[in-house]
């Protein structure tokens, strides 16, 4: 590097620490009334998994464990949130770009005919714009705020994937159930249905006892294709989220009550601020826009750059003559016709928007996770019912079957009994797959145990 030059590269590598940031606000989170406890506390303190990264090995589920990593590996919303941190990564580096000197080197030569001049000359220059108000800095602080942004929004996107893959996989075993216990219904009206057609044969039944027996088998057998249909479209989805074809895609889990149901650890309210993606994501968006300000603010100002060069000339000829050479411009806008300062307006406004986008976030999520927890109450509650309903229920149907049989009960009462049997088996699937949904919503509300990649991603 010519001597020359060593001087102005010190004097550009200490100005950004000389220049001033006075012009970005301070980063400043909104204010938001956190509560000191959730108002369901009971549930909190039944409860004692804790919300971890990898919250749905809770369920003691080995299939679900496969699908889940295969999904993170190949899913490709996730892989569209990865793309979008290469973009941020990429827009980062060059904007912090700016606050380097900027070095270009040339040469040229030219010669005309029958003249023996040289006209060869090479140079090196070097040009630096002096971050003065800040400018480049808070440029460079809203790209990093906004890498920053697009990590969480990969967890973000993970944290739906983890929770939807769960919940299909955890409604796809209900079906299995509820086909079953339809497929077990069934088998047991054709079995009465044979006793109804002796007993008719027999001149003991009524041919109205007949036809509504078979009805009752017929209308068993309509649900079934329902089902099916509900348990292929729900693996079809699966498939989906594991980025893969949905021909063939079959899962191997046959019933829900192969899992355990974990008893989720809520904490405290406070925790989500740094746990859910969502609100990290806000949270950067809006440091993103504050230093927006900053970088509005100082293009009001005049910008100063320093240029140096140095050269030789006539190098072709063995004769060389240095050159060296040192400038400084200083430009200011006199009219611009309100341009720099409704810029200056609008990342105000940004601003405004994105502070009312995070407290929204925060308060929204402070609501769901109250929402799942009165959710996971309730269906406790309901499926506790609805166990005891059925065990009766397939009671009364066992008795009203021994009572047809002696013939002191009419099949009409058998019927119901039948019917009621019927429903409050399916009911009670559906009320323990609800209470898999609800602590489903209650892990991704809490954040899923969110555990940022944002380190080694920006390691990368």
């Amino acid at each position: 590097m010519p001597i020359a030059l060593k001087p102005f590269i010190l004097a550009a590598a200490l100005l950004p620490v000389l220049a001033g940031c006075a012009l970005t606000p301070d980063n400043q989170r909104p204010a938001v009334t956190t509560p000191e406890q959730w108002q369901a506390a009971d549930i909190i303190g039944a409860g004692t998994a804790t919300v971890t990264a990898d919250w749905w090995q809770r369920f003691d589920s080995g299939e679900l464990n496969d699908l889940m990593h295969q999904a993170l590996a190949a899913n490709l919303d996730v892989a569209a949130a990865m793309a979008r941190i290469e973009q941020a990564r990429a827009s980062a580096r060059s904007a912090g770009a700016s606050r380097l000197p900027a070095v270009e080197a040339g040469a040229a030569a030219s010669r005309s005919n029958g003249s023996s001049r040289d006209n060869s000359q090479a140079e090196l220059s070097v040009g630096y714009e002096l971050d003065l108000w800040g400018g480049n800095a808070a440029t460079a602080r809203a790209a990093e705020a906004r890498f920053a942004a697009s990590v969480y929004d990969l967890d973000a996107v993970r944290l739906v994937l983890q929770s939807e893959l769960a919940a299909s996989y955890f409604r796809a075993l209900a079906l299995k159930n509820r086909l079953a216990i339809a497929e077990e219904n069934l088998a047991a009206a054709r079995q009465l249905l044979a006793l109804v057609q002796v007993r008719f044969d027999n001149g003991a039944a009524t041919a109205l006892e007949l036809a509504q027996q078979r009805t009752s088998v017929f209308n068993i057998e309509a649900e079934l294709p329902a089902l099916r249909q509900q348990l292929q479209q729900t693996q079809h989805a699966l498939a989906v989220l594991l980025g893969r074809p949905p021909q063939g895609f079959r899962i191997a889990g046959e019933s829900l009550s192969a899992l355990q149901l974990p008893a989720v650890a809520a904490g405290q309210p406070a925790t989500l601020l740094e746990r859910r993606p969502d609100i990290r994501r806000a949270e950067a968006q809006l440091q993103a826009a504050n230093a927006d300000i900053g970088a509005a603010r100082a293009a009001l100002y005049p910008s100063v750059r320093l240029s140096a060069a140095s050269g030789v000339s006539g190098f072709l000829s063995g004769g060389s003559t240095s050159i060296t050479t040192l400038a400084a411009s200083l430009a200011q806008t006199i009219f611009d016709g309100g341009r720099l300062q409704g810029q200056l307006a609008q990342s105000q406004a940004r601003r405004t928007e994105l502070a009312a986008q995070y407290v929204q976030a925060v308060l929204t999520s402070f609501r769901e996770v109250e929402d799942s927890l009165v959710a996971v109450q309730a269906n406790e509650i309901r499926a506790a019912a609805l166990t005891q309903s059925a065990a009766q229920a397939q009671r009364a149907y066992q008795l009203a079957v021994a009572r047809y049989e002696a013939g002191a009960q009419d099949l009409l009462n058998l019927l119901d009994s039948q019917r009621s049997r019927l429903q409050a088996q399916d009911s009670l699937i559906q009320a323990e797959l609800a209470r898999y949904a609800a602590t489903v919503d209650l892990f991704k509300a809490l954040g899923g145990g969110w555990d940022s990649p944002a380190a080694e991603t920006a390691a990368r």
